[in-house]
């Protein structure tokens, strides 16, 4: 009984030791594993900015149309509403509007109410509910107009036309990817010129690019956008010649950041 009780002490002893030594390992492992990652944090390095600019002039004009009509009957809403977009797709495509450019956006066909109640002087009013007097029937349509300088040309023709609610001119790029591509190269160099010359002010030499950090944005100069009102719009088209309209410039920024290790 003496021996089987020695020996059960001994076991639980061993089991013990192995626990010891088992967190010991595990302790020293984390240990080292954190050493490890604070020599890489601990890397010399400077982190400099850099930024790249392309400026274009807009090689796409944009109009929005907005066409709404009245009837009495949902039928006839829709109907005069039709022949207000057939004409101004038949005068857009006599400008030389590739079909498309020419986008429907939204429309719809809305009933009209009349809430007209009888006069009342008492505390508790009888009241009626609302009457169908009409319908409206709209349509949003927006046109991109690739010969810019026509743009105000159309939009004037529009207002002949009668269409009272256009908006734009706006002016942009249509494919951006290639000026994107030149402003970060350009702050790509930016910032390389900026690491050599804080790096000879510090005494030091550059190492490798540790990391690389893109925040590019595309900045666009003021839009030009002009709204024409339901009296403006056929006082501008018959009272003066159509001026041609300011594009002005689209800017394309780049913003990069570059950390260099340093030596």
């Amino acid at each position: 009984m003496e021996t089987f009780l020695k020996d059960k002490k001994i076991s639980v002893s061993v089991f013990v030791l192995i626990i010891v030594l088992s967190l010991f390992t595990v302790s020293k492992l984390i240990s080292e594993i954190r050493i490890i990652n604070q020599d890489q944090y601990a890397t010399n390095s400077i982190s400099v900015a850099g930024k790249g600019e392309v400026t274009a002039i807009a090689d796409i004009a944009s109009l929005s149309i907005n066409l709404s009509k009245e009837g009495k009957t949902a039928k006839e809403a829709q109907d005069l509403l039709n022949e207000s977009i057939t004409k101004t797709l038949t005068y857009l495509k006599d400008q030389k509007v590739d079909e498309k450019d020419i986008k429907s956006e939204y429309g719809g066909l809305s009933p009209k109410y009349s809430y007209d109640q009888p006069a009342c002087y008492t505390y508790s009013c009888p009241t009626k509910d609302p009457k169908i007097i009409g319908y409206t029937a709209t349509q949003s349509i927006t046109v991109r107009v690739r010969e810019v300088d026509n743009a105000n040309v159309i939009r004037t023709g529009l207002a002949e036309l009668g269409i009272t609610d256009i908006t734009g001119p706006t002016f942009s790029i249509e494919d951006t990817d290639v000026l994107q591509e030149k402003a970060k190269s350009l702050a790509i160099k930016d910032a390389k010129e900026k690491a050599k010359v804080l790096a000879k002010d510090l005494g030091v030499k550059l190492g490798k690019i540790i990391s690389y950090y893109d925040n590019s944005d595309t900045v666009g100069s003021p839009m030009y956008d002009y709204s024409l009102s339901a009296k403006s719009s056929m006082n501008v088209a018959s009272a003066a010649p159509t001026p041609e309209l300011p594009k002005g410039e689209n800017k394309i920024t780049s913003n990069i950041t570059i950390n260099f290790e340093i030596k």
